[in-house]
């Protein structure tokens, strides 16, 4: 169920009707989106469901069983010794807690990515297994295969759920009071499919008070869904289907200046596909009296690789940040420590969003620029609040998007073979722009324009939209949605399910 689709704001009123109508009634309520939530996920594919039904009830019992093990390691820290046979005792049997906690958190660990492993990560390890074999002489004609569909969403609800068991082995979450509730925090359907990652910490609070909607919550939430389907329709489907598609299947039909024209739409097209969803799933959510994290801020104003990556898929960036950066010692110790806790962070962020060698090769690229940049960054005397000459901000926000659109060559490649052709067109030197309409020209600069300007801009839009009456705000939403719908009439069959990548 698309979030651009008449099938899924049909969805979105039942489901808001119903969790208003059980306001009185906590239970009825989360189990009614909970419902809701598997028939969404169920209308991809019904038999996935298991899965991430499986992946709640054993993250649910692991966080139960480790925050029983802190329980009972907390009364053996109150209990006096009274000598030193006791004290002996209560020792070992604090020692042998302390290994049943992490035998609970491995369980949870191998159980989401070795789900997580399988599905999206196998076929890939198989052929490149294969690959590195046949250098040494070891050729395998027919490496194994696993002929199933990725689960959708799964990298996001993997992250969710070990959140959740992590924090509660570090003491800092205690468990949901229910099954149901850490079910609804796992399978809450706006988010489930691309994101933003939600941690347990952010939602299950709010849980455990009684929602409740302003006319500004209501409002932002409208605001946020129909910016969020413009961007998708207007721009990321526009663009996708009028000239990146068409570059990247056959660029040798397309020159240089063209394949660079695809480049940058296709970066503002997975900036508009991925933030628009997390506008709608934010929106759909601030409806019900719920907030989720911001997931993007303006990222192509990044001056540096590190600032880039500060604010683009944040919640990606800081749960990798948390629970596998710091916990590799961060920027602690040794110089070449710090560089290599940096650079393996980086380039697991680039794998969770694609398991192919193009997808090695961008992880990489954005890991060593990171590095590169912190090794410049610690030699020229600067610190955070060093200010920057206008021109010299405009230079390095502009160096900055160079290196992420043209990295994006292997970001968008279907493989290794059409990466090259796209580079290799991109370097045969011819100008021509006969491909490229107006209205792409259109659609491609004011969008640029529009993420330049000073973000205030968009924020008193969104004021002004807030403070309208409700029938000015119901006229706005009607355009917009038909504008989307007449593109859809237009385009036809050619906009189909996005493949944002996880």
């Amino acid at each position: 169920m698309l979030f651009n689709s008449l099938d899924y704001l049909l969805f979105l009123g039942i489901a808001i009707a119903g969790f208003w109508a059980l306001l009185h009634h906590r239970v009825a309520r989360l189990a009614f989106i909970f419902a809701a939530s598997c028939a969404f996920y169920m209308a991809w594919n019904p038999y996935y469901i298991v899965l991430i039904l499986g992946s709640t009830v054993i993250d649910y019992v692991c966080g139960a069983q480790i925050f029983a093990i802190w329980e009972r390691q907390r009364e053996l820290e109150r209990e006096a010794p009274g000598n030193t046979y006791r004290e002996n005792n209560i020792v070992a049997m604090a020692a042998r807690l302390e290994r049943s906690k992490k035998r609970w958190l491995y369980v949870s660990l191998a159980t989401n990515l070795g789900l997580l492993g399988t599905f999206k990560y196998f076929n890939f390890f198989s052929s490149a297994s294969a690959d590195v074999l046949s250098i040494f002489g070891f050729v395998i004609e027919s490496p194994p295969v696993l002929n199933v569909l990725l689960p959708v969403g799964i990298s996001f609800y993997t992250f969710q759920t070990l959140s959740y068991t992590i924090d509660i082995y570090r003491g800092r979450l205690t468990p949901a009071k229910s099954v149901l509730e850490f079910a609804f925090f796992v399978t809450y359907f706006p988010q489930l499919v691309a994101g933003p990652i939600v941690r347990a910490s952010e939602l299950l609070p709010q849980l455990t008070k009684k929602p409740r909607l302003t006319r500004t919550a209501a409002s932002r939430g409208l605001f946020l869904i129909g910016t969020g389907l413009v961007k998708k329709v207007a721009v990321a489907d526009f663009l996708s289907v009028n000239v990146v598609d068409r570059a990247f299947d056959q660029p040798e039909l397309y020159t240089s200046a063209e394949i660079v024209v695809a480049l940058y739409a296709f970066t503002m097209q997975i900036y508009c596909d991925f933030s628009g969803y997390t506008d709608v799933a934010r929106g759909s959510a601030m409806l019900m009296g719920l907030d989720l994290p911001e997931n993007f801020d303006r990222p192509y104003q990044a001056t540096n690789p590190a600032a880039f990556w500060r604010r683009w898929h944040m919640t990606l960036s800081t749960w990798l940040r948390d629970y596998l950066y710091f916990p590799l010692g961060g920027s602690r110790g040794a110089p070449w420590r710090a560089y290599w806790n940096l650079w393996l962070t980086m380039f697991i962020i680039g794998m969770w969003h694609g398991a192919s060698w193009t997808f090695v090769v961008y992880g990489s690229m954005q890991a060593t620029a990171m590095v590169i940049h912190r090794f410049l960054f610690k030699r020229s005397g600067r610190t955070k609040d060093t200010k920057d000459s206008l021109w010299l901000h405009i230079a390095k926000v502009i160096a900055c998007m160079q290196f992420v659109v043209f990295s994006r060559i292997l970001f968008r490649a279907s493989s290794w073979q059409n990466a090259e052709d796209v580079t290799n067109q991109l370097l045969e030197g011819s100008t021509l722009l006969g491909h490229i309409t107006p209205t792409v020209w259109a659609v491609l600069i004011g969008t640029f324009v529009l993420h330049y300007t000073p973000k205030k801009w968009f924020a008193s839009i969104e004021a002004t939209f807030i403070k309208s009456p409700a029938a000015v705000q119901g006229v706005l939403l009607v355009i917009v949605g038909a504008q989307g719908f007449s593109l859809l009439l237009v385009c036809g069959n050619h906009f189909v399910e996005s493949d944002v990548p996880e």
